[in-house]
């Protein structure tokens, strides 16, 4: 039985796998025009949207912040010039004190100078490592004012009572290789150094430390009480340091802030298309980016800001010229501050989420070659699985067919590139969850949004002093604005009409991602593999569902009918799993458990008792937790949810799932049904 299954599961690979390539090169233009697309294609710009992301990577974008600003008013002129008319600004403040649903306002933080010397015993300056003009990564995010000459003292990790052993630091300028908030309660208010001097590493990916040149984004924590200021340098600069250090040298530095935590306000720039349909204006698809990050922040993240800004752009031209509708549903954009200020937005404008049936995310969109960047199509967590996530897939693999087709020296209407770009295939990965950006709180169980994410990785120089405009490609730029404007184009416009391509593209994905799901759990136990096929099947029903979000008349029936059968074929169907207590999330507190720069969950839980949480430690637990949440919704039952998360991620412990949920009910984020 096993083997004659296995043969037929096979031969089910193959056909899906051919079935979705032939959609994505016919089919969509059933979906969208022929026409429509190749209007799409030349009027998306590589070299706008570069353009755009040069005058972007010119400020120092941290949240609140005057540069911030400058950086919003920049979105806000070209908005106006495209014949935008709907430009709005959500102001939301930037107080250090106001907790809104899971996420606590965070103060802005302004800078006028900052200067780092090494200098001789009589004050003599010797050579600068810290420029706030030059380089505003030299100084750690969130520095307070400081005026002060000390010494310096190598502390290593200085996250432990060990790295201290023997040595005084109060009063001295302490080097180490971690990011200054996770030193600062020990070797600030512990042991009294007073500063910091940090060469954390880079985000890791096969060529972190290899440069030894980069100057790596370093933070403070935000909300402390206490001043305190800390500088960033290479580990070049630090391996030279240490040296001079064991050699007994004593090394001086005199270290200058004028900076302020003090009260602001997030701007968030918004404008909108419209939409023409009465019944259906109400409902939004919306581009999302994060315009916040340190100078120049070219890839992370102007790159997305710049190609939504390019979409929107794209769209109000092709519109206006009557190469496209007008979309039936309204689409908005959108430029926060990332997560902390999409999670207040939420909170303090639900309407904005309860009309909001799409989110397409862009954070790093544009790295070229020398960035070593993998360009990568998330259609987010199953939990919000819909038949957008196809339609987005299907737009992905109509970019990928053609640009390859262009590199490889064929024949295309769609070479999809810029004359001052790469011609290189895009070869975009498609995928599920890939977490880290505001798509999370879209996606998050409070809204349940379904979303897709375009994002680059890895990327060598991500939240260095070389994610530079120079290393942006306008081809990938052009791509990824058409990949989002033909996705919203289509969702805008689906209606009944559409019922019978929908349909289509939903008989092919439920086979192939029946034959991956099988694939995946043949080395599962039989009681995984049960719950496996269980969370397939309760994961179909939803995106089945789904179509009728845009097409209420479609008759699903057969689709039902078919995922029913495929998750029948080697067995009579598991049963709904109902073990285990039955949560629901409390609506007074929305959100996801960790925020930017605050952890809602550390906060309210304790530290020690949240990293005693068994689910935590595991592998893909931060994404396991995250999902886990996302399933609570006052029906499902706590071993319900493990057979969903199951047959997402694998197998998991039932045991460290229910613990890590009783330990959210203990904070009252959920309560018992």
């Amino acid at each position: 039985m096993i083997k004659t299954f296995t043969r037929f599961a096979s031969a089910i690979v193959v056909s899906a796998a051919f079935s979705t390539h032939a959609f994505a090169a016919d089919g969509l233009a059933a979906l969208i025009p022929e026409a429509a697309l190749k209007g799409l294609a030349e009027e998306t710009s590589g070299v706008a949207a570069k353009r755009t992301l040069d005058e972007i990577t010119l400020y120092h974008r941290t949240r609140a912040s005057a540069q911030f600003d400058q950086a919003a008013d920049l979105i806000i002129t070209k908005l106006k010039s495209y014949g935008f008319d709907t430009v709005d600004i959500f102001r939301l403040p930037a107080d250090g004190e106001t907790l809104y649903g899971t996420q606590k306002s965070r103060p802005a933080w302004n800078v006028s100078f900052a200067e780092l010397w090494e200098v001789a015993g009589d004050g003599t300056r010797l050579s600068k490592l810290g420029d706030w003009n030059a380089r505003p990564l030299t100084l750690a995010q969130d520095s307070d004012s400081a005026d002060i000459t000390a010494a310096l003292v190598d502390i290593g990790p200085g996250t432990s009572e060990t790295d201290y052993a023997g040595k005084d630091v109060k009063g001295k300028i302490v080097l180490t290789s971690s990011q200054p908030a996770t030193v600062e309660a020990l070797a600030l208010r512990r042991y009294g150094a007073a500063g910091i001097l940090s060469y954390a590493a880079n985000q890791k990916s096969a060529w972190w430390q290899l440069d030894d040149s980069l100057v790596r984004w370093g933070h403070l924590g935000s909300f402390r009480d206490e001043p305190a200021f800390a500088f960033m340098t290479s580990l070049g600069e630090a391996r030279a340091l240490q040296e001079r250090l064991r050699r007994g040298e004593k090394i001086l530095f005199h270290a200058k802030v004028d900076a302020v935590r003090e009260v602001g306000e997030y701007r968030i720039v918004t404008a909108t298309i419209p939409g023409s349909e009465p019944k259906l204006s109400n409902e939004e698809i919306t581009f999302s980016c994060h315009l916040d990050h340190p100078r120049p922040g070219a890839n992370d993240n102007a790159s997305g800001c710049a190609a939504i800004l390019e979409a929107a752009r794209t769209l109000k031209r092709l519109i206006a010229t009557g190469t496209l509708p007008q979309p039936k549903r309204t689409i908005r954009f959108l430029w926060p501050s990332e997560i902390e200020a999409t999670l207040i937005l939420l909170n303090v404008y639900p309407e904005l989420a309860e009309n909001t049936k799409h989110v397409i995310h862009m954070d790093m969109v544009g790295g070229g070659p020398v960035t070593k960047a993998v360009f990568r199509v998330s259609r987010g967590p199953k939990s919000t699985a819909d038949v957008s996530g196809d339609i987005a897939w299907a737009v992905t693999d109509f970019v990928n067919e053609h640009s390859l087709a262009f590199a490889s020296g064929q024949d295309t209407a769609f070479p999809l590139y810029s004359p001052e770009g790469g011609r290189e295939p895009l070869l975009a990965l498609k995928e599920w969850l890939s977490m880290g950006s505001d798509h999370d709180v879209f996606a998050a169980g409070s809204w349940g949004i379904p979303v897709t994410y375009m994002h680059d990785w890895p990327d060598r120089y991500i939240h260095t002093t070389k994610d530079l405009a120079a290393n942006v490609d306008p081809t990938k730029l052009k791509r990824a604005a058409f990949m989002g404007a033909a996705q919203a184009a289509i969702l805008a416009g689906l209606t009944d009409e559409d019922a019978g391509v929908l349909e289509k593209l939903e008989q092919s994905a439920v086979v192939a991602r029946f034959a991956e799901a099988l694939k995946k759990s043949q080395g599962y136990n039989a009681e995984d593999r049960a719950a496996a096929r269980l969370g397939y099947w309760l994961t179909e029903q939803h995106i089945i569902r789904s179509i009728k979000d845009y097409a209420p008349e479609t008759d699903t029936s057969g689709l039902t009918a078919l995922t029913s059968a495929l998750a029948s074929l080697d067995g009579t169907p598991a049963a709904i799993t109902k073990e285990g207590p039955v949560y629901q999330r409390n609506p007074a507190i929305k959100g996801t458990m960790n925020g930017f720069g605050y952890s809602y969950i550390e906060d309210k839980l304790g530290t020690d008792k949240l990293s005693a949480l068994a689910l935590l430690s595991s592998q893909h637990g931060h994404e396991i937790s995250y999902e886990a949440l996302n399933y609570v919704d006052g029906n499902r039952s706590v071993g319900e949810i493990c057979d969903l998360l199951t047959a997402e991620f694998g197998p998991v412990g039932c045991e460290a799932v229910g613990e890590y949920l009783t330990a959210l009910a203990s904070i009252d984020v959920l309560m018992m049904d």
